[in-house]
């Protein structure tokens, strides 16, 4: 490893062209970045990092071949593991959402479970992982924080998060990157979309998200994502139009905040920057150039652009050199931390022995599912071989999803224990009619969630109620309504006499829930988030 003072000169004999480039990631697509694109911006610029979503071996090789040709300096593999694997290596199943780690309530698991995969993503090549979640989901109508946060509890956020934080950064293999700050779950709207607004009174965010920020800083993250979401409480109107800036380009929130009163000394990652949270905010041409004044260090899913505009607002004395340095040396500082100046064979020394990922994510999803409302005492079932059971799976329509629908781990396991199943999606009332008295139980199960839905609302439409019109469903005597997904559907459906969360979707899920409908497995889940009216939080 380097120490502070090998930093402070590696950085300084960078030429300007070299100190750009380690401030960018891009984010390496296959479909969209074949090798020839790929090798021009990789000889240009010599990025200081890269994104590879499920990268095909072939294509991840050559993009590493690339960089060994190129950067002179280790370039730093990033990933999305929210939830586990699956948006690094494909064809891996998910992890249960976070929410479901609020569920089970247990840090020592959730920190050998992200310690477990963080030695599957290092073999991989990834150091930084943008993950935890952190935020705190305030507002049940909030379409894209929801099932990503782990409670609507500050202190369950916190003694969670930071169970996640630590199994990441167990024998320094990956660098956690909390997001997202200033922090979500307040407003209902998507930063995907415009930029949306933390509403809190300074008072407020400093005993609710300033508490878990600073849990997660005490708890040693090396990496902190800084989202497209103004925080007005601590900074000042861009226009009467604009409004407050978001904090990915404001300095107040960046530097006076996070940096200074917080006492954040790592490094800070920019959510990605093809958002209309921040694209809306200023000139594309400026976004990185404003993030790096403002105080952030890695840009992430950068342009090859980026590289000339940070360039010339250097030369033009617009951003000043220091601060590009100090961004360059907060970066190489992650980059050390996790070996990346290092021997490699000291890395792999740490890789083994692995526990077995798929035990601790079953493991998680048996100790989280919730029983919210058994009031028709239909818990567990009475179903035996040769029993009929009708699967209506709702879910939004979402064209990026090819599976059709994502339950089929629940006919599997109702099928091995001899039941007969038929599965309609999102199915017209009348077709209900003409089938549901056919059927011993009717598993209502609904699989909307911002994972697998990134809109504008998790509320009901039409699409999703169509089922239930004329209530020829309902009247059957064993409707179980399940949501794999968003804990608030009882809000939506409120006339459920039984209804589940289960928070997840997951394999693991789906098998824990099939497991606790027959009474082989308690519902040990205790609620991470309440609802005015219908239910209250158990932690």
């Amino acid at each position: 490893m380097l120490t502070e003072e090998q930093i402070r000169r590696g950085v300084d004999r960078l030429t300007l062209d070299e100190l750009v480039g380690q401030v960018l990631n891009y984010d390496m697509d296959e479909k969209r970045v074949p090798l020839d694109k790929a090798e021009e911006i990789i000889r240009r610029t010599r990025p200081g990092s890269q994104y590879m979503y499920c990268p095909r071996p072939e294509y991840r090789d050559a993009i590493l071949a690339l960089q060994k040709k190129y950067c002179k300096t280790p370039v730093m593999l990033v990933a999305d593991v929210e939830y586990g694997l699956q948006d690094t290596i494909k064809g891996e199943p998910p992890l249960p959402c976070p929410m479901a780690w609020g569920a089970a309530d247990d840090a020592d698991l959730v920190e050998r479970t992200n310690h477990a995969v963080a030695q599957r993503v290092r073999e991989q090549g990834v150091s930084l992982a943008l993950a935890p979640v952190v935020d705190i989901n305030m507002n049940f109508s909030n379409c894209l924080v929801n099932t990503r946060a782990i409670s609507d509890s500050v202190a369950q956020v916190a003694k969670i998060g930071a169970a996640a934080v630590r199994g990441f950064q167990k024998d320094n293999l990956v660098a956690a990157c909390c997001k997202h700050f200033p922090g979500d779950g307040v407003d209902q709207r998507n930063q995907h979309f415009c930029t949306s607004v933390n509403t809190l009174s300074k008072e407020e965010w400093m005993n609710t998200f300033g508490r878990v920020y600073k849990a997660m800083i005490e708890a040693g993250t090396m990496a902190i994502m800084v989202a497209h979401i103004a925080l007005p409480a601590f900074d000042k109107k861009v226009d009467d139009i604009l409004g407050y800036p978001p904090a990915s380009l404001s300095k107040n929130l960046m530097t006076g905040l996070l940096k200074e009163r917080l006492g954040f000394e790592g490094c800070i990652v920019s959510d990605a920057m093809s958002m209309i949270g921040v694209c809306a905010m200023t000139d594309s041409d400026k976004i990185a150039v404003e993030f790096l004044k403002a105080g952030g260090d890695l840009v992430l899913f950068a342009l090859p652009s980026d590289f000339d505009h940070i360039k010339a607002a250097v030369e033009s004395g617009e951003l000043p050199l220091e601060r590009l340095k100090d961004a360059v040396r907060r970066v190489w500082r992650l980059k050390n931390k996790v070996g990346l100046f290092s021997d490699e064979a000291m890395i792999e020394e740490r890789l083994h022995p692995q526990e077995d990922l798929e035990a601790l994510a079953q493991e998680i999803a048996e100790r989280s599912l919730c029983v919210v409302r058994d009031a028709g005492h239909l818990l567990p079932v009475s179903l035996k071989a040769g029993d009929k059971v009708l699967q209506v799976v709702v879910r939004k329509e979402n064209p990026l999803d090819e599976e059709g629908h994502c339950l089929s781990v629940v006919e599997e396991e109702l099928r091995t224990r001899g039941v007969q199943v038929t599965t309609l999606v999102n199915p017209q009332h009348y077709t209900v009619k003409n089938a549901v008295n056919e059927y011993d139980y009717v598993l209502f199960n609904i699989t909307i969630d911002p994972m697998n839905y990134f809109g504008g609302t998790l509320r009901l439409t039409n699409r999703e109620v169509l089922p239930l019109w004329r209530g020829y469903l309902l009247r059957h005597p064993r409707v179980i309504f399940t949501s794999f997904g968003d804990p608030y559907k009882l809000y939506d459906y409120p006339f459920a006499k039984t209804y589940i969360n289960a928070f997840s979707s997951s394999p693991a899920t789906q098998r824990a829930y099939v497991k606790a409908l027959f009474g082989e497995i308690p519902f040990a889940g205790k609620s991470p988030v309440s609802l005015e009216g219908f239910f209250e939080r158990q932690v």
